[in-house]
């Protein structure tokens, strides 16, 4: 199913007085190396076919098998254009990830090696005036690094029963209000704990232990920010922008196979300095002289005060989070409910002075699942209170892109994509949302969704603690918001499953107790693929909506008076993608994205290529523009820049 969103685009470039050549290559002040783009793009493809699938001997009667997958990118943005910062476009980069497997029998061992490389950087331009070009600087001293480092590296003993990783590994506790490491590609999420897991089941009892270094992506593709040691340039030495962060965690389940499976979950995560401090305060030494950290105090004490606990109150040398879940996997074969009740405790507070309601927090989540003839019903229910997902310790200051790198994800009860819970929204809310699901026919399916919460945390300055009660100092009738959202969709399949059409629209209402709006939205989302005949189909897929939200898109009016006063206007956005698809290797796609919001531009036009030599290695060809903005998968947010140019992504696997 073509998606608005990851299918790349190929631009008409409208409404633009530059050349193409200055649109492609900007304004450097130098080249660092002659026709730089064009070698890495021939590198980029060449370089991964030189790749070979090695059939390595037996051993013994075992049989050893290598995969090798390479994903290279290559990518030129044009110029900003009216609404972009210069900073975010006009340069070149050249990533690569290079994944190894290596199997054998019950052995496997895993590497993925990542590389970036960057040319006509904002600092590698020209500027009409000096502080500009120290602006650029010192943008970069974080940004368009070149690197190369081992991202991922594990090895796995596995067996009916038992699973043993040293390495990296992914985990998931509970619902993810525990614990949740994992990969989110269309955010470039890609979160591990570095040290060891075991995982062992035998019915009815299940035990899990991860332990380890926290092991986020280190490079961000969108924005080209990095998480190494800053670049030290005059007046600014190098300043480290993530933390060493540790986690040891586990999950005890007791039923499976019964009607009732009990699960307790616990993860205790710390935080220690990355580096070793002299005593002006300059990072001693790089990567290899301290390469999992420091936990000596004064080293923390360098440290801590580049966290910047206002945006969370998780970044503290220590917190626990702790649950305990009961699941009824089948309720008399017509249903099944999931409750799961979260303590959490952060700061090392002495445990014999009185509860502070300030630095622990709590949360239930709930699931009941009812089934009958034609009918679903899912019921979700959600109380969380002063309850934070866990942050990494990254120094945003300086790396803002990473600022969604978090070791916990609470549900949401909403949308998988919803990007409307502004501010600290599930950290202070109580909610349910109820979807009924109806099979008309083996080829229809009809469903309405309705959701109702109360949060006091989506407001700026609101805010509870452990007991739902106010924040000291926090006016809640300022800060309590009332959200209503409506739903309805249609999935519909034709043409012997071959054609098919799938719309939903949505309506929701976000309002303050004053009954003032605080947000409004109504939206219409679809996606239809038409069988034509032999190997072709034709797409369309968008997403349309109406927005309003308080203190965005503003624009100077008038009073009575005459008085300049700021007055916020709805504006729409959206994005429609028409397709021809040739199967199994061709899809040729056009995207047409629009704002109306102000100061930003009005059509964002791409056109793209996809083209799969096999069924797991393909050429992507992207070349247009694509709106940025806010952007969320299971309430997990960041702010993705626009993009302006070209991107080649081809993916080979052997």
């Amino acid at each position: 199913m073509l998606s608005p969103r990851s299918v790349p685009s190929m631009t008409r470039l409208s409404g633009s007085s530059h050349s193409l050549s200055s649109l492609w290559f900007g304004r450097p002040r130098h080249s660092r190396l002659p026709h730089l783009s064009w070698l890495a793009l021939v590198a980029s493809l060449l370089a991964p076919a030189s790749a070979r699938a090695v059939d390595l001997p037996k051993v013994g009667d075992t049989q050893v098998r290598l995969d090798i997958t390479e994903t290279s990118i290559v990518a030129q943005r044009f110029l900003a254009r009216e609404g972009e910062d210069e900073k975010n476009q006009g340069y070149f980069v050249w990533l690569n990830r290079l994944n190894m497997v290596l199997q054998a029998n019950k052995f496997t061992l895993g590497a993925r090696l990542d590389s970036a490389l960057y040319a006509l950087r904002p600092e590698d331009r020209t500027y009409p005036s000096r502080q500009l070009r120290e602006n650029a600087l010192v943008d970069g001293t974080s940004r368009y690094r070149d690197s190369i480092y081992p991202a991922k590296l594990y090895a796995v003993f596995k067996v009916p029963g038992l699973e043993v990783t040293a390495g990296d590994a992914y985990a998931q506790l509970g619902r993810g209000l525990v614990l949740s490491l994992r990969k989110v590609d269309e955010l470039g999420i890609d979160t591990t704990a570095f040290g060891g897991k075991v995982s062992f089941q035998k019915d009815p009892v299940g035990v899990m232990v991860i332990a380890g270094f926290l092991n986020p992506t280190r490079v961000d593709e969108p924005t080209g920010r990095a998480l190494f040691l800053s670049k030290p340039i005059e007046g600014f030495p190098s300043v480290p922008l993530f933390g060493s962060d540790r986690v040891v965690a586990g999950q005890i389940s007791v039923g499976r196979g019964w009607p009732v499976v009990l699960t307790t979950n616990f993860a205790h995560f710390s935080r220690c300095a990355p580096y070793r401090y002299d005593a002006q305060s300059n990072v001693i030494g790089g990567a290899l002289d301290r390469p999992f950290g420091s936990c000596d105090e004064r080293d923390k004490t360098e440290w801590f005060p580049a966290l910047r606990k206002e945006l969370s109150p998780t970044l503290e040398p220590s917190m626990l989070n702790a649950s305990q879940s009961l699941e009824l996997p089948s309720i008399f074969g017509h249903g099944s409910l999931y409750v799961e009740g979260v303590y959490q405790s952060r700061g090392t507070a002495d445990a014999s002075a009185e509860p502070d309601h300030s630095t622990t927090g709590n949360a239930i989540y709930a699931a009941l699942t009812a089934n009958g003839g034609p009918l679903t019903n899912t019921l979700e229910l959600k109380s969380y209170r002063n309850f934070y997902n866990v942050a990494g310790a990254v120094n945003v200051s300086k790396a803002p892109a990473f600022a969604n790198v978090a070791y916990s994800s609470v549900p949401t009860a909403e949308p998988i994509i919803s990007d409307s819970m502004f501010g600290f929204y599930n950290v202070c809310v109580n909610g349910v949302r109820n979807r009924v699901d109806a099979r008309l026919h083996p080829s229809v399916l009809v469903y309405t969704a309705v959701g109702y919460s109360v949060t006091k945390s989506e407001v700026t300055g609101g805010g509870c603690d452990s007991a739902g009660g106010a924040a000291p100092g926090v006016d809640p009738k300022a800060t309590t918001n009332f959200v209503t959202e409506l739903q309805g969709g249609v999935e519909l399949r034709f043409d012997r499953d071959r054609s098919f059409f799938f719309a939903n629209t949505v309506i929701r209402n976000d309002v303050l107790e004053n009954g003032e709006p605080y947000y409004k939205e109504r939206a219409v989302q679809y996606t239809l693929t038409k069988f034509l005949s032999g190997p072709f189909a034709f797409e369309i897929a968008g997403r349309h909506r109406l927005r309003y939200h308080e203190s965005q898109n503003q624009k100077v009016t008038f009073d009575a008076a005459g008085n300049e006063v700021f007055t916020e206007f709805k504006w729409v956005q959206g994005e429609h993608y028409t397709a021809l698809k040739i199967a199994p290797q061709w899809v040729i796609t056009h995207g047409l994205e629009y704002t109306s919001e102000d100061g930003f531009p009005a059509i964002y036009n791409n056109g793209s290529l996809l083209y799969r030599f096999t069924t797991e290695s393909n050429l992507k060809v992207l070349v247009g523009q694509q709106r940025g903005g806010l952007r969320c998968v299971s309430g997990i947010c960041r702010l993705f820049p626009a993009f302006s140019g070209a991107r080649v992504e081809l993916t080979l696997r052997f």
